[in-house]
């Protein structure tokens, strides 16, 4: 009977090895996390995987992914009040697809297209 015990026990140490550790690496005056980095892995092995930014209000200002180093997938930016204010999307270190610009009152008024960081295409939004 001891095979079925040590299946259960494998998935446990999978997700230990897989763990994502927070890190908040500044504080605001007021007490509350300004900066806030995940890393996955341990010691000199950790690799920063999301970063996440704070007002002081505690509202998030960003939130952003990492992958081997260098931004990587959709990053995401608020106004103060929590509102979006800007979408991006990377791959591998370069802004790569269609990166949105939201006015505070939440539209879309500028659609920016990249092509492995190269701009090709505005859209102005708040003229139509």
């Amino acid at each position: 009977m001891r095979f079925p015990s040590l299946l259960a026990f494998v998935p446990a140490l999978l997700l230990v090895g897989c763990s994502t550790h927070k890190y908040v690496a500044s504080t605001h005056p007021n007490g509350k996390p300004e900066v806030v980095i995940y890393l996955k892995g341990e010691g000199d092995d950790a690799e920063k995987v999301m970063e996440k930014v704070y007002y002081p209000n505690g509202q998030m200002e960003y939130v952003g992914h990492f992958e081997k180093g260098v931004e990587h997938g959709e990053w995401l930016y608020y106004y103060e009040n929590g509102t979006k204010k800007f979408l991006e999307n990377w791959d591998h270190g370069v802004e790569h697809g269609v990166n949105l610009d939201f006015s505070p009152d939440g539209q879309v008024y500028r659609e920016l297209h990249y092509d492995h960081g190269k701009l090709v295409k505005e859209v102005d939004k708040s003229r139509e």
